[in-house]
């Protein structure tokens, strides 16, 4: 699975607790969730898939009392005020919400919750429903696809660009570590704390030009010919947004990620 280099476990838990419910669909699912995350419930395939200092992403097959269920943690210290609201939990369920009326799949929060460990360690875990699949970048970087498996997936990464665009909505970190390719073949959103209501051009190619950054970075950039696939599905304006972006790119400099997003060590 992604992110397998950190083979560790999660802490084992003392004490957990709902500090807020956000499943917008199932308003049930916070409960068995978080009684199967504090037994630690999990599958062999979970594991670790980020990690930045005290901060981690956690992704993972969870066995719940109401069945088997794909979901991502984000883990970090709790708050010194324990009442302290989740505002990036909030900034999540609003900008899942504005994907999901446009008709893309994204990763909806469950349940923010405090957690402490047998250690004593007291943390605020956020749950989300997980979507099945890999990112983009794993996808991208694991090579071994054909000349034509490229191109569509060069479409549809486009394809998306535009969906987004034509629903008047910018995403700012539309990182390629944040695509999600699906079984189903679509591409889906995760992290959507930075969905915002946004028009126009510049709002386009900052979101080609953040999947073009991080690609770069960590050598998976694909070829001009499926770059020029991506552009076009995205706007059909594609000569003037490879000047824009390329542009862009150049003034970047060094890209490569301070977090290596495929988790390599």
């Amino acid at each position: 699975m992604p992110g397998a280099d950190y083979r560790d476990n999660l802490p084992a838990i003392g004490r957990v607790r709902i500090a807020s419910s956000w499943s917008v669909r199932d308003h049930d699912s916070a409960d068995p969730v978080a009684r199967a995350i504090g037994e630690g419930r999990w599958s062999a395939a979970s594991g670790y898939v980020k990690r930045d200092g005290l901060r981690w992403v956690w992704l993972g097959e969870l066995t719940t009392s109401r069945g088997d269920a794909a979901v991502v943690i984000k883990g970090g210290p709790a708050p010194r005020l324990r009442l302290v609201p989740d505002r990036r939990a909030l900034k999540q369920a609003i900008g899942a919400s504005r994907l999901r009326a446009a008709g893309i799949e994204t990763s909806e929060p469950i349940a923010t919750l405090d957690v402490v460990t047998k250690e004593g360690q007291r943390g605020r875990w956020l749950v989300l429903g997980a979507i099945r699949g890999e990112t983009l970048a794993h996808r991208l970087a694991s090579g071994g696809m054909s000349f034509d498996e490229e191109a569509a997936l060069a479409r549809r990464a486009g394809e998306l660009v535009r969906t987004l665009c034509d629903a008047g909505l910018f995403n700012r970190d539309h990182k390629a570590s944040n695509l999600i390719v699906m079984e189903t073949g679509g591409i889906g959103v995760v992290d959507t704390v930075a969905i915002r209501r946004r028009h126009g051009a510049d709002a386009r190619r900052r979101m080609l030009l953040a999947m073009c950054k991080e690609l770069r970075g960590i050598g998976a950039l694909p070829r001009r010919a499926q770059l020029m696939r991506c552009l076009r599905a995205a706007s059909g304006t594609e000569r003037e947004d490879w000047r824009a972006v390329g542009a862009m790119l150049r003034a970047a400099g060094d890209t490569t990620p301070r977090v290596d997003p495929l988790g390599r060590a």
